[in-house]
């Protein structure tokens, strides 16, 4: 195998790079732009890697919550945005009927994103309106303030409502987005899905299986992100889902042999943020030539805020030294 190599920049180092706050880039569509491509500029200036970024509409990972109904709390300070748990949608899984999707365009932040496609279509930059991510027991919880999880094990039929108006949830902005391009919708080549892995075995075959299954519905390409799975977890994706892909960044419950035996090749391995700041540049070079003879398909590098100058050199080095296959733009 000939592992790509690949760095997953995001909201931390756009606004760190263009010394942006994160009230401001989020406060309109044009500071968005302008810093992600003041990033770009940077990244490429200093570190040679500035085509791994592609202006997008960004959005908060609290995005889908807010839409179904979720405040979110805008902090002053240099925070990210986040959902204020003390208003859930819901705090019984029996409550489910109160789970409705919106309109894309005017419900919680998704308006915001909407408002943002607009501005970056009009500028220019025609990329997908996106939206949606599949993380349907992550927002579960989100709406509930974690009280799915009792749901799960108290009221199994009225957990599985829930999840099914989520996945319809899901659908809907799903099929807005292939709307905008005059295209059909079929199914999601994607799930992101971390609190997934809080689930046992069991409960994750019974509740999360058959909502991935319809999520990715016509789709042949079944890409998964989940940060949490075991290798209980990670055979039933990949044999009753029929994931194609998996990406699990840290993979804190994973050995790298585990994805390699359950996955073959088609895997990602991912230096962490924390490790970027954490381990000297001759450790980060270690644990990369780790990843590169692993058996994986790609190895990504994940920068976080104040990753020092030299930890993020070695890092791309490494990579370049050691990832035959070349970065994966």
């Amino acid at each position: 195998m000939q592992p790509t190599w690949h760095i997953a920049f995001c909201n931390v180092t756009y606004t760190e790079y263009a010394g942006v706050s994160y009230a401001d880039y989020y406060a309109s569509p044009a500071t968005m732009l302008e810093t992600q491509l003041a990033a770009r500029d940077f990244a490429e200036r200093r570190f040679g890697v500035g085509r791994f970024m592609h202006p997008h509409p960004d959005s908060p990972a609290c995005l889908f919550a807010s839409y179904l109904g979720v405040p979110v709390i805008a902090p002053v300070e240099d925070e990210l945005p986040y959902l204020d748990a003390r208003h859930p949608v819901i705090t019984e899984v029996a409550d489910h009927e109160r789970v409705r999707p919106g309109d894309p365009r005017t419900a919680g932040w998704m308006a915001r994103r909407w408002d943002a496609w607009q501005y970056y279509r009009d500028h220019g930059y025609r990329g997908a309106f996106g939206g949606y991510g599949g993380g349907i027991i992550t927002v579960a919880g989100e709406i509930s303030s974690g009280a799915v999880f009792r749901g799960l094990a108290e009221d199994p039929e009225g957990a599985r409502l829930l999840l099914e108006r989520l996945v319809a949830a899901e659908e809907h902005v799903a099929r807005f987005a292939a709307a905008l391009e005059r295209g059909t919708y079929s199914g999601m080549g994607y799930t992101g899905d971390d609190y997934s892995g809080l689930l046992s075995p069991a409960m994750y075959r019974t509740f999360a299986v058959p909502c991935y299954r319809r999520l990715y519905g016509a789709s042949s390409a079944r890409f998964m992100h989940s940060e949490l799975l075991r290798a209980e977890h990670l055979r039933l994706a990949r044999g009753e889902v029929g994931i194609t892909e998996f990406h699990g960044a840290g993979s804190v419950n994973l050995t790298l042999a585990e994805q390699y035996q359950i996955m073959g090749e088609q895997f990602w391995t991912q230096l962490t943020p924390q490790e970027m700041l954490e381990l000297s540049p001759a450790a980060i070079r270690e644990r990369l030539r780790a990843f590169a003879d692993c058996g994986c398909k790609c190895v990504q590098l994940y920068p976080g805020r104040g990753t020092p100058t030299d930890h993020m050199t070695a890092a791309i080095e490494a990579c370049r030294d050691l990832c035959s296959g070349g970065p994966a733009w």
